[in-house]
């Protein structure tokens, strides 16, 4: 059964990978990711404040790229998080130069002020990512957020920067009031597997309308979440809350009921189920679409 894939440009043994975590943070941790059978891992995120507060953790990051790419044999992709032009453009290209195999970035970005336009926080996003793919060679991917007005023009307006993939969609930690101390506290909130079903329409949606990497996270935990966002055309499957809950060995419970469901179905690998069920490839694929919505009331009234 063959379960490779490729992603970004980088060939995968396994369309699973380990997103940013504490478990990636470590290289213990990341080798037992690797031994279960994860396709690639991406570090814990390098955030631009903490470099201007103390410039060596950049170094130290730099030396967790070289030691982990000295060690496994899977592809390592660094996670960047920057707030300025310049930042973004520095930083990318130690991390490049580090030996990372890709770049994501993850660009965290609150909308709030209601005099900037839907058109210019896209503006922001796609002229960041011009000049950074000017900058550096090595394959990037953006991870998306869904609060997009359109989120198959902005996919496709980054495809058109030149970069190799998006990741579908950013999990934002949202704030909280303490309503004793009157004061704003910051939540952590693991995933669940309903939070896939949106992944999983909008990969099957974009699909056919782009010919760039889509990875999808976000609430990945069981076989049938995996199964279905490859099916919708997803290349690889971020994986993070399901291993905190149930351990590094679920990779290899995961990807062991992946062969069972193919082998059934008569798919030999990942490739030949890939996509089988896009918005392009159904005959009616107005399910992902407002009629879905009417049939569900109507199904509920």
């Amino acid at each position: 059964m063959k379960l490779s894939t490729r992603y970004c440009g980088l060939q995968l043994k396994t369309p699973l990978i380990a997103s940013a975590s504490p478990l990636t943070a470590e290289l213990a941790s990341a080798q037992r990711l690797e031994a279960a059978g994860v396709g690639a891992i991406i570090l814990p995120s390098l955030f631009e404040e903490a470099v201007r507060a103390d410039v060596r953790n950049l170094d130290q990051y730099v030396d967790r790229i070289k030691r982990y790419k000295d060690t496994l044999g899977i592809p390592v992709i660094s996670s960047l998080n920057g707030i300025t032009e310049g930042g973004w453009l520095e930083q990318a290209a130690r991390l490049e130069q580090s030996g990372c195999d890709a770049l994501e970035l993850n660009i965290y970005y609150v909308a709030a002020s209601a005099k900037e336009s839907s058109d210019h926080i896209e503006r922001r996003y796609i002229d960041l990512v011009y000049k950074l793919r000017a900058h550096i060679g090595i394959p990037v991917s953006v991870k998306l957020t869904y609060q997009f007005s359109s989120i198959a023009h902005l996919v496709k307006r980054l495809e058109e920067t030149g970069i190799d993939g998006v990741v579908l969609f950013n999990r934002f930690y949202l704030p909280d009031i303490d309503l004793e101390t009157l004061t704003i506290n910051p939540t952590l909130h693991l995933s669940h597997s309903t939070e896939a079903l949106m992944r999983i329409r909008w990969i099957a949606i974009l699909r056919d309308q782009v010919n760039l990497s889509l990875a999808a996270t976000g609430g990945f935990h069981t076989v049938d979440d995996i199964l279905k966002a490859l099916l919708v055309g997803a290349d690889a499957v971020q994986l993070c809350s399901v291993l905190f809950q149930q351990g590094v060995d679920e990779v290899e419970r995961l990807l062991a009921g992946m062969q069972e469901w193919m082998a059934r179905k008569g798919y030999d690998s990942v490739h030949a189920m890939k996509g089988k069920m896009s918005y392009g490839n159904l005959k009616d694929p107005s399910g992902f679409e407002r009629s879905n919505y009417l049939s569900v009331l109507e199904h509920n009234s």
